[in-house]
Formats: structure tokens, sequence, C-alpha cells
């Protein structure tokens, strides 16, 4: 495979990944903030359809409690907003390089400069997800507690 064609298949590769990422993790982040609305607002009417028993709203209590532990496992949210954010930097390279404009004018050089952009973005977003991982629940965005 010729190298102009290897550059423009990773990017086109890497946005359509982020793409497909993106997607799916805003999915499962709105899915898991809607069904915690729907639970936590079903554990009082359960209590009051049926007083003096406890099982109702217990369930529906362990369920939210399960429920937010998922979301602070996967990182949904902060996955949307990452992979989205990258899908857009491959982008604006992948123009960029269709276009010849800076720093692709150069037919000699773009190739290269395209793998190294698109293997930087995908590095940096590795980077913002080894930190995601490696926060200790509780712990803050910014690592206080």
């Amino acid at each position: 495979m010729p190298e102009s064609a290897y550059a423009i298949k990773l990017a086109d590769d890497s946005y359509d990944w982020y793409l497909r990422a993106a997607i799916k993790a805003r999915r499962y982040y709105r899915l898991s903030e809607t069904l915690q609305l729907v639970i936590s607002a079903a554990i009082p009417v359960a209590a009051v359809l049926s007083p003096g028993n406890a099982t109702a709203p217990a369930v529906l209590g362990a369920v939210l409690v399960v429920l937010t532990g998922l979301r602070s496992v996967f990182h949904w949210h902060d996955d949307y907003l990452r992979f989205s954010s990258a899908r857009e930097a491959v982008e604006a390279e992948r123009r960029r390089y269709l276009t010849d404009a800076e720093p692709y004018r150069d037919p000699h050089t773009k190739d290269a400069t395209l793998i190294t952009a698109i293997t930087r973005i995908e590095r940096q977003e590795m980077d913002v997800w080894i930190k995601i991982a490696a926060r200790r629940p509780g712990e803050a965005k910014d690592g206080s507690r």
C-alpha cells in the first residue's frame, strides 16, 4: 500500500472508530441518566402505592445504586466527550490534508505529517483515558477529593 493510501486510510479508520465509539458512549450515557431519573422518581411512588411494604422501594434503590456504580466505572460521559473531541481533531486534519492546507502543502511530507498528527491525537486521547481510569472512586476530575 502506498504511503499516501496508508495515511488517509489511517485517518479515515481513526475517524470512523471515534465516531462509532462516541455514538455508543452517548447512548449509554443518555440511557443511564434517563434510567436514573425514572428510578429515582419511582422510589417515592412505590412507597406511596404500597405503604408499609418496603420491598419495591428497596429494590428500586438497589437498582439505582448499581446503575450509579456502572456510570462511575464505565465513564460514559467522559468517553463521549473525549471521543467526540478526538473525532473532530481527526476530521480537521483530514480536511487540511485533502485540501493541501498547511502543514500538508509539501507532497513529499504530507503523508508522514498526517500519520504523525493522527498518532498524536490518538495518543492524547489515550493519555486522558489513562488519567480517568486511574482515578479512585470519589475522586474529582482534577484529582481532588
